[in-house]
C-alpha cells in the first residue's frame, strides 16, 4: 500500500507550545529547589524543555490528529491519529470530485451514487497533488488500471 501524509506543523506547535511552557516551569521549580540561580547551568537546563515539550507534543499529535491516507490499486483506509476513520473499495464508487472544507482546502469526495452517499478524503492534510490524486482515484473508480508513475515517488514524504 502506497501512504499519503504530511506533518501538519501549526497542529503540531499548537500541542507543542504549552508543553515546552510547562516543561520550562517544571525545571525551573528544580532549580529554585536545588539552589541553581544563575549562570550558564541555569541556561542549558532550561533549554531543555524545548526538546521534552516538542517530543510530548509530538506523541500527542500522532496520536490525535495525523492524518494518513493507505491505498492499493483496490481499497484504501483513512487513519486519523490512532483510529482508522474511513476504509473501502475503489469499486464501490461511481464518481470522483474535489470539494473545499470549511477552511477552503481540498478535499477528494466520493460519491457512491451520483449526487448522494458520499465519502471525504482528507487530501489537503496530505502532501498530495488534489488534481493528480483525483485523475488517479477517478481512474482506479471507472475500473481503469492508472497511469503514469506512482504517486509515491512524486508525492509521498
Amino acid at each position: 500500500m502506497e501512504k499519503l501524509t504530511k506533518t501538519q506543523v501549526s497542529i503540531l506547535a499548537s500541542y507543542s507550545m504549552p508543553l515546552v511552557l510547562l516543561s520550562s516551569f517544571a525545571i525551573n521549580a528544580l532549580l529554585v529547589t536545588f539552589h541553581i540561580s544563575g549562570g550558564t547551568l541555569r541556561l542549558v537546563l532550561l533549554a531543555g524543555s524545548f526538546p521534552i515539550g516538542f517530543v510530548l507534543g509530538r506523541l500527542i499529535y500522532t496520536r490525535r490528529s495525523h492524518v494518513e491516507i493507505q491505498f492499493d490499486n483496490s481499497s484504501f483506509r483513512v487513519i486519523k491519529g490512532s483510529k482508522e476513520v474511513v476504509t473501502g473499495f475503489w469499486r464501490n464508487y461511481r464518481m470522483v470530485s474535489l470539494v473545499l472544507d470549511q477552511f477552503g482546502k481540498p478535499n477528494l469526495r466520493l460519491y457512491k451514487t451520483k449526487g448522494g452517499d458520499h465519502v471525504d478524503l482528507p487530501i489537503s492534510r496530505t502532501n498530495a497533488e488534489p488534481q493528480r490524486f483525483r485523475d488517479y482515484a477517478q481512474s482506479l473508480v471507472d475500473g481503469r488500471s492508472p497511469r503514469g508513475a506512482s504517486l509515491q515517488a512524486a508525492e509521498v514524504a
